[in-house]
């Protein structure tokens, strides 16, 4: 009897010993974070608007890879709110879940949508302190559209960080039929970018198909934004575009019998300018209007294939000159972009923006100011 125990402790020991290695194997603690700076004087925001869908119910208390998933997804906000430049965006926080000493409320916006501030971002987070109750995504994409994307114009990304798992087996249609619905509302102005967290298949699955509604998003997981580098990454592929630098100067031969060019359809001054009926007030986009004008220098430029060009984008005065500079080089790369999908090289334009500094009219009247809504194509090499 005493061997039969010896025997049985020293099996039962060499298990707890297996489960404890393999237990101390798969808890992987969150990595520390080191912070990738983006300098507002090399980027402008590649978005206009963004909201954050943070996941407060009662799965994200659970544990993967030794964490609770609720405190690896505060983790991805913060690590996202510290590394993101404030470029003039718009920014908004929402939740969904919550524990009944958080909100007894299905879903909660906390913050926006107002102009981005990081500091204000990162302090209404920290009241999103503990998860708890069930799992309305499509309730929370609902109040979105009703709240702070109700009227929200150009670009907007949803940033939604969850675990994909539903709180009944019909959820998972209702969360993509509202995503749609958002998306349709929307248009092509919304993305979708969904983080995925846990080890949950069908959760992972339900992520991906979000992304796949907005069409023009991604979904990511969260091992790799909670890296200093997948969230420098993360963040430049959703919020960033880099400033252009201007191309080295080529080497261009003149002519042998240099002599004056006129170029059709530029003015006095033998410039191009797209100016106040192809540019709406607060937008980038080229109108129709412009069309034939835009395919007339495309044709220009492609009879002499020497001239260069310098994009010039400018606004008028409302707005800040922070938030004009991005709008102008915004509607010079919408000119840029128009031409290059008519043949143009896009090593043939430099794209510079010059905000309100150099008005053609009057900034005091609508018709001065529509005016100055413009972009100039200046020739070079002639």
């Amino acid at each position: 009897m005493k061997f039969f125990s010896t025997k049985f402790f020293t099996a039962l020991a060499v298990v707890l010993l297996l489960s404890g290695c393999y237990a101390q194997k798969a808890t992987q603690p969150i990595p520390a974070f080191t912070l990738t700076p983006f300098s507002a004087n090399d980027y402008v925001s590649s978005i206009d608007n963004f909201v954050i869908v943070l996941d407060a119910s009662s799965s994200m208390g659970d544990l993967y890879k030794g964490n609770e998933k609720f405190d690896m997804a505060v983790q991805i906000v913060n690590r996202m709110n510290q590394t993101l430049p404030e470029l003039g965006q718009n920014g908004a926080l929402r939740s969904f879940g919550h524990s009944p000493a958080i909100s007894d409320k299905k879903t909660v916006l906390f913050y926006g949508m107002e102009k981005y501030s990081t500091k204000a971002l990162g302090e209404k987070l920290k009241k999103i302190s503990e998860a708890g109750g069930t799992s309305p995504m499509s309730v929370a994409m609902d109040a979105s559209g009703q709240e702070e994307l109700k009227s929200v114009s150009g670009k907007t990304a949803v940033i939604i960080i969850s675990d994909g798992q539903p709180e009944s087996s019909l959820e998972s249609p209702i969360t993509l039929k509202a995503a749609q619905a958002l998306k349709d509302k929307l248009g092509a102005g919304l993305c979708y970018y969904p983080i995925f967290i846990g080890d949950n298949e069908k959760g992972a699955v339900l992520m991906d198909e979000i992304a796949r509604i907005g069409k023009c998003g991604f979904s990511s997981n969260a091992d790799n934004l909670l890296t200093n580098a997948g969230m420098a990454k993360f963040v430049e592929d959703v919020f960033l575009t880099k400033k252009p630098m201007a191309p080295a100067a080529k080497a261009v031969a003149p002519p042998a019998t240099p002599a004056p060019v006129v170029l059709k359809g530029t003015n006095a001054q033998g410039i191009w300018v797209v100016d106040e009926a192809y540019f709406d007030f607060d937008k980038s986009v080229v109108k129709p209007k412009a069309f034939d004008f835009l395919n007339q220098i495309a044709d220009v430029l492609k009879t002499y294939p020497q001239i260069t060009l310098k994009v010039q984008g400018h606004t008028d005065s409302i707005g800040t000159k922070e938030y004009n500079d991005a709008l102008s080089i915004r509607r010079a790369q919408a000119v840029k972009t128009y031409l290059m999908n008519r043949g143009i090289s896009g090593d043939r334009m430099t794209l510079e923006g010059f905000n309100f500094s150099k008005p053609v009219a009057p900034n005091t009247t609508p018709e001065g100011r529509a005016l100055n809504r413009r972009v100039e194509l200046h020739p070079m090499n002639l």
